[in-house]
């Protein structure tokens, strides 16, 4: 039993470290590359040697970078708010009220997510052009929204499925209607999953590529992802400590939302992944 035992912690040891490598290394990394000069990028030493802030400070007053941080901020925030919304008055019609062709829906939602992204992206792109939406937040905003729904709604309506529905019958017999249930009873009580699906939506938003760049050219309308791309990364040559400062710069607001709202969000995903 001691030598299983033994065996088994060595496992264990050697597991969590192959783990913790191929997680915190690449991190590691980016840090340590952007505090190199520029000159120094492909010098082997990890945090030793000539260190500098240089890289990260000239990020920080490029206008062209902040010009793209600010309008990441403002289409991941609206794009959270309007797929938080949009979820949930559709899990509250999922989960409370009985139709035809409900289940049908139900399943069109999840089965939306079995696409692959780019093969959708055909088909928005033509759409959006249709409507005159292309160049425009509006072809995001409706992309992101689109992205977030399924997995929104899913998991809302595991949140409203346990909310008995004699209080709801009890505010109908009081006056109020729909609307007023949904707003001032229903969506407080599900305060948690609604905040850990901002927090979904605010992330798929802010870290996407393919559809920032494909929908949106206009170089004053860029979000951050393409920005920095389109910036740092050349066919002959690539700044790459500037790259990595900036992904540092880019990473602080996700990492300030998830300290402060983690607890939300994994109450958010546990308490709702119920099945009907």
């Amino acid at each position: 039993m001691f030598q299983k035992t033994l065996a088994f912690r060595i496992f264990f040891t050697v597991s969590l470290f192959l783990i913790g490598c191929f997680v915190f290394l690449p991190l590691l990394w980016m840090i340590n590359t952007a505090l190199k000069p520029a000159d120094k990028t492909f010098t082997l030493y990890f945090f030793a040697g000539e260190l500098t802030l240089d890289n990260i400070i000239g990020i920080l007053s490029d206008k062209t970078i902040m010009t793209y941080l600010r309008n990441s901020l403002i289409v991941s925030f609206l794009s959270s708010f309007m797929a938080t919304l949009v979820s949930s008055f559709a899990a509250y019609s999922f989960s409370k009220f009985r139709y035809r062709g409900r289940k049908a829906i139900m399943g069109a939602f999840m089965m939306s997510q079995a696409f692959p992204q780019a093969i959708l992206l055909l088909a928005i792109y033509l759409m959006m052009q249709r409507f005159h939406l292309l160049g425009s937040y509006w072809s995001l905003l409706i992309s992101y929204v689109v992205f977030t729904l399924p997995v929104g709604t899913w998991t809302l309506k595991g949140y409203f499925d346990g909310i008995s529905n004699s209080l709801i019958e009890s505010a109908k017999i009081d006056g109020a209607g729909n609307l007023r249930i949904m707003t001032r009873i229903v969506f407080p009580m599900a305060i948690p999953g609604m905040i850990s699906i901002a927090i979904y939506g605010f992330v798929w938003s802010w870290n996407d590529l393919l559809y920032a760049m494909t929908l949106v050219t206009d170089p004053s309308r860029r979000t951050l992802a393409p920005g920095l791309v389109m910036t740092y990364l050349g066919e002959a040559s690539t700044n790459w400590a500037a790259m990595m400062s900036a992904s540092i710069v880019a990473s602080i607001p996700v990492t300030i939302i998830f300290v402060f709202l983690q607890r939300y969000f994994i109450t958010g995903l546990t308490s709702g992944a119920v099945k009907e």
